[in-house]
């Protein structure tokens, strides 16, 4: 899902003894977010006076249906202007999420991977480690007589 994708979902209004859907309220921030780059889908929702702002599956803003302007611009509106500052900063911290989880995902799959024809590693080996468990006689794999555990340690 973009990032520029906003969901409001809005519900019935009444006023003058009228419930009815009136997507007008939302006229002033449906323009402004239109004009910052951002597509904006109304849903119409059966709950009364509520007003929702959806981004990515997360709820970013929330309101009073009844708060907003009816039918005017943005820059009037103080509660739209708060809409579209909560639209604009969650819209940056998605942005920030992906970046870091797409820089940590390319660290961990493509720039570390050791092959063959890679870089060697020259790290020491840990020193509480102990030493290598070898076996008595090693006459399937190399043909080489080992030591035991045991004297290692003498």
């Amino acid at each position: 899902m973009s990032f520029l994708y906003v969901k409001v979902y809005y519900g019935l209004s009444s006023t003058f003894s009228s419930n009815q859907h009136k997507p007008q309220f939302l006229t002033g921030l449906k323009d402004r977010l239109q004009k910052l780059g951002f597509r904006v889908d109304l849903a119409p929702v059966k709950l009364k006076n509520y007003c929702m702002i959806e981004m990515c599956g997360y709820e970013v803003f929330h309101c009073t249906l009844q708060n907003l302007h009816f039918n005017s611009c943005s820059d009037r509106d103080v509660v739209c202007m708060r809409a579209v500052n909560a639209v604009m900063e969650a819209s940056v911290k998605f942005r920030r999420a992906r970046a870091y989880l797409w820089f940590w995902t390319l660290i961990e799959h493509e720039l570390f991977i050791r092959s063959k024809y890679g870089p060697r590693d020259f790290w020491l080996r840990n020193k509480y480690e102990g030493p290598e468990k070898k076996c008595i006689e090693c006459s399937t794999c190399c043909d080489v007589l080992s030591k035991r555990e045991d004297e290692y340690w003498e």
